[in-house]
């Protein structure tokens, strides 16, 4: 499954908003912004691709800043305050 994880800046406060089956339809939402997962509060999404068991991870998940003059999710690199952890959605 792949998960959407929004936070604020440095990644306080993750909140995983929801799960889909494919990349691209989790893609969609974040970059379309849909279901209005930005909230005014989210400068980061990330999409971990997680499959079912006991600690499973994405140890490289696709990244997403908010672009407050565009009003839009961009593709990102990994963020520095990231470098070290995984386990956004499922921690």
């Amino acid at each position: 499954m792949f998960f959407i994880t929004t936070m604020g800046k440095e990644g306080k406060c993750p909140r995983t908003v929801g799960y889909v089956e494919t990349f691209e339809e989790a893609e969609d939402i974040v970059l379309n912004n849909k279901y209005d997962i930005f909230e005014y509060t989210f400068d980061y999404a990330v999409i971990e691709n997680v499959p079912s068991g006991i600690y499973q991870y994405d140890h490289n998940p696709n990244w997403y800043k908010w672009n407050h003059d565009k009003e839009c999710y961009e593709k990102i690199e990994k963020p520095d305050f990231v470098k070290n952890f995984i386990g956004w959605g499922i921690g």
